[in-house]
């Protein structure tokens, strides 16, 4: 019998997983959400948040992108120089490991991957640049990272009710927990945006003076100290929904800190009648709300500035105040011509409670806080 030699081929696959972000969600785990994260960015510790998602029209494209839970030291170091990293993809193929024109600078803190079909293979990095694709691009991404901490907001605001409702359960209940209850507690009732917060909040006030086109949902993340509450930092919609009857402008002070700000004499009246006014301590603040003139149809003004005035606005207070006026016409124009050009204007003013005097400025001046800023 004859034997005949046939070589036969077997193949078989080595790497059959599939990339991360072509994966359906419902069949991602967190845990392979969070340890995708640490393969990428080198990170130790778990991402604060995530988004997954695909984008269709005019290029399509998948992306998963992460909020880091900590800052890294030198975020601001060279902020005009840097923008956000992300790893761009084109056909599964990696084309480059920091892509920076898809993200403003302000979210130069946002992590992740970005995997397109529609792009050329064989295009280098200025080609990419000059892409209208990757500008359809970037604003979706930037879309979708709003939403993606709005969503940790909303999060952090159910949190918080959450939080007073086991306050109120327990003093019903004072039931002792175990020590490992309690540890475990700690770790899952961490306010998750409050840590955002604290790492990247100048980046939203950035982004609120850079990127007009999505200012009004930057604002939406922005928080602040405020009379109301000197300790818990409060939003605007939360500042608007214990606003006064009678009240039409988010009030603010700015200053060089907030307990400078709280000692400041301008400050009791609006206090004293039941007026919230947000405390302004951080340098980029003032800069920020200026940028937003107005928010959800309200004015947003310094009671610093000689064109806010909340009090005694009837026929009979105006009459009144107008009498003092001419009462006082000799002292103020005393004080005008010794003074010279170094003040605007003297006259009295309504605004005090017990202080003798203070140096309001003028409408579309300088506050003293910017001036301040622009010497150093």
């Amino acid at each position: 019998m004859k034997k005949i030699k046939n070589q036969v081929w077997e193949w078989e696959v080595i790497n059959d997983i599939k990339a991360i972000w072509l994966r359906p969600k419902d069949e991602i785990t967190e845990r392979e959400y969070k340890d995708f994260y640490k393969t990428i960015t080198k990170d130790t510790s778990d991402p604060l948040a995530y988004s997954h998602f695909s984008a269709e029209g005019e290029i399509e494209f998948r992306s998963i992108l992460y909020v880091p839970r900590a800052a890294p030291f030198d975020l601001f170091e060279d902020y005009y120089g840097v923008s956000s990293a992300l790893k761009l993809y084109v056909r599964r193929v990696l084309i480059t490991e920091e892509f920076t024109d898809l993200m403003p600078k302000y979210l130069n803190f946002v992590k992740g991957v970005v995997d397109s079909d529609d792009l050329p293979l064989n295009v280098s990095r200025e080609q990419l640049q000059q892409m209208k694709m990757i500008k359809v691009m970037s604003k979706k991404l930037v879309r979708k990272t709003i939403d993606m901490l709005q969503d940790l907001a909303e999060e952090s605001y159910e949190y918080e009710d959450d939080e007073e409702q086991d306050g109120e359960d327990r003093e019903q209940d004072p039931t002792p927990q175990d020590d490992g209850d309690e540890a475990q507690a700690d770790d899952d009732e961490e306010d998750k945006y409050d840590v955002f917060w604290s790492n990247f909040g100048k980046n939203i006030k950035l982004g609120v003076i850079e990127d007009s086109s999505n200012r009004n949902k930057l604002a939406k993340l922005l928080r602040f100290h405020t009379t109301n509450d000197e300790e818990e930092l409060t939003s605007l919609d939360e500042y608007i929904s214990r606003m006064k009857d009678d009240q039409d402008t988010i009030l603010y002070l700015p200053g060089d800190s907030k307990s400078a700000i709280l000692k400041s004499p301008i400050l009791k009246k609006y206090t004293s009648h039941g007026y919230e006014v947000l405390l302004l301590a951080d340098p980029i603040d003032e800069f920020t709300v200026q940028h937003l003139s107005e928010y959800e149809k309200r004015k947003v003004k310094s009671i610093a500035k000689d064109d806010v005035n909340l009090f005694d606005n009837t026929e009979t207070a105006k009459e009144k105040q107008k009498k003092l006026k001419e009462m006082y016409k000799p002292l103020t124009d005393f004080f005008k011509k010794h003074l010279g050009r170094q003040v605007e204007r003297v006259t009295i003013s309504n605004k005090l409670e017990d202080a003798p005097l203070f140096i309001l400025t003028s409408q579309y001046g300088y506050s003293a806080q910017m001036e301040k800023i622009n010497k150093n």
